[in-house]
């Protein structure tokens, strides 16, 4: 980080430097969010209700290599801005040099690990109850599973470019990124006819794309943590420390994973393969959301761990504050579209399929009633853990999983599948409320030691 940055840190009024950085955050992310939509668009219209449905069993297995992007991007962002904000810069680099041969690692051993148990993953995910969904699965599967290093990759740099005073550039690789999977998703999807296979194919090659650029910029005079072929060596000692950092991200993602693949074993009991495909529609557009919001979260990110090396309370407190009352007015516009127009997000995804154009709505409207509480979720347990109150975030992340279980198990007992759609809502009320006590707590203590 050039000295530029790290006076605009320490002097910028605190909104003024809040949308520069979470500007160009939630912008990336919204150009994300239309990677997912392009995505369940061209699916949806092109492939047909049964690929729907075989994503929606598939990703567990994304949501696992997005927790361990999620975990070593967080970790390395976090310990580098706290680095940097302490004056620490070769440490930075050594921390950026850690990143890269972790992803390099995984990249290795996820598809060998995968490849070997793909058709026991596909029938613990229940991939096999259909052979129209079991054929678009495998296919879909085995591709993903060979470019996790990619999808690791490009999250990183994400993280890492806004980290090293370039947001404009993330914008850039992402909105070019997003462009170029409309062309492809039209060119392997629609007019190749490739299915699944198609979209996975067109998901990696950008992102690959989007990794190399990464990769190239920090090791070009244009970096301001600038790296070397000689840097570029493992550091034990630091390793454990950065990437603990960056659990709860992970825990955050397996625990998405392991309630997405709850929610698909219940549909399954109390519904039919139809309903796995309406829970999918309602799953693009929460992730829609969700990104929009950890976009926000993560603009807020160098700046909390900038003022939490600087030893800055008042800065802190006053960018937490603020974070969490933008969220809540993005919650609640979101929320509002939902309820009123669920006919519309769902006709994007179904096209003429007016049943699962109705189920899907009414899948829609119960599933995403709680987004404010969600989103006070996300920023919270983010918020914390750039402030490396490391224990206080695993609270938010693991206290939804805990109480979530047996929701999901007792509410579909009395509601059948609506009791599916609308036991993490209910869920999320409760953690909602605990994570905005936590939040008042540390916000009060930051103010008293500021006084």
């Amino acid at each position: 980080m050039n000295r530029k940055n790290l006076h605009d840190l320490n002097t910028l009024p605190v909104k003024t430097l809040f949308w520069r950085y979470v500007t160009p955050s939630i912008a990336g992310m919204l150009v994300v969010g239309l990677y997912i939509v392009v995505d369940g668009i061209f699916v949806g219209r092109y492939v047909g209700s049964h690929a729907l449905a075989a994503i929606n069993l598939i990703y567990p297995v994304i949501l696992l290599q997005i927790g361990l992007g999620s975990m070593i991007s967080m970790g390395a962002a976090t310990r580098i801005s706290m680095l940097q904000g302490a004056g620490k810069i070769k440490q930075a680099r050594q921390a950026l040099s850690n990143t890269i041969l972790i992803i390099t690692a995984l990249g290795i051993a996820l598809p060998v690990i995968g490849i070997s148990q793909q058709e026991s993953i596909l029938r613990l995910l229940n991939a096999d109850h259909d052979p129209a969904v079991l054929l678009e699965a495998r296919s879909y599967l085995s591709l993903m599973l060979w470019g996790g290093m990619v999808t690791i990759g490009q999250m990183a740099v994400i993280y890492l470019l806004r980290n090293d005073g370039r947001p404009k550039l993330v914008t850039a690789l992402v909105t070019a990124g997003a462009l170029s999977n409309i062309a492809l998703n039209y060119l392997f999807v629609v007019q190749l006819g490739w299915g699944l296979a198609g979209t996975a194919s067109a998901t990696l090659l950008i992102e690959g794309l989007i990794t190399l650029s990464g990769l190239v910029y920090f090791f070009s005079r244009y970096a301001n943590l600038r790296m070397s072929l000689a840097d570029l060596r493992p550091h034990w000692q630091s390793m454990p420390s950065m990437l603990g950092l960056g659990f709860s991200s992970l825990l955050m993602e397996l625990n998405l994973a392991f309630l997405l693949l709850a929610h698909n074993y219940q549909l399954l009991k109390y519904g039919k393969g139809a309903d796995i495909a309406a829970y999918a529609v309602a799953g693009y557009t929460e992730a829609v959301f969700i990104l929009l919001v950890h976009g926000l979260a993560l603009g807020m990110q160098p700046i909390l761990s900038h003022a939490t090396g600087a030893g800055q309370q008042q800065r802190l407190a006053q960018t937490l504050s603020y974070g969490l009352k933008v969220s809540l007015l993005l919650s609640f516009v979101l929320l509002a579209l939902v309820q009123f127009f669920p006919q519309a997000i769902a006709t994007l995804y179904a096209g003429q399929d007016q049943t699962l154009i109705s189920s899907a709505s009414q899948a829609l409207q119960l599933h995403l009633f709680a987004l404010p509480f969600d989103g006070v979720i996300i920023v919270g347990v983010i918020g914390l853990q750039a402030m490396a109150l490391t224990r206080l975030s695993l609270f938010g992340t693991l206290g939804k999983t805990l109480v979530l279980i047996p929701a999901l198990w007792l509410m579909p007992q009395w509601w059948g599948v609506n009791g599916v759609y609308t036991a993490l809502p209910v869920v999320n009320v409760a953690i909602g409320i605990m994570i905005s006590w936590v939040l008042w707590r540390e916000l009060r203590r930051l103010k008293i030691i500021c006084a």
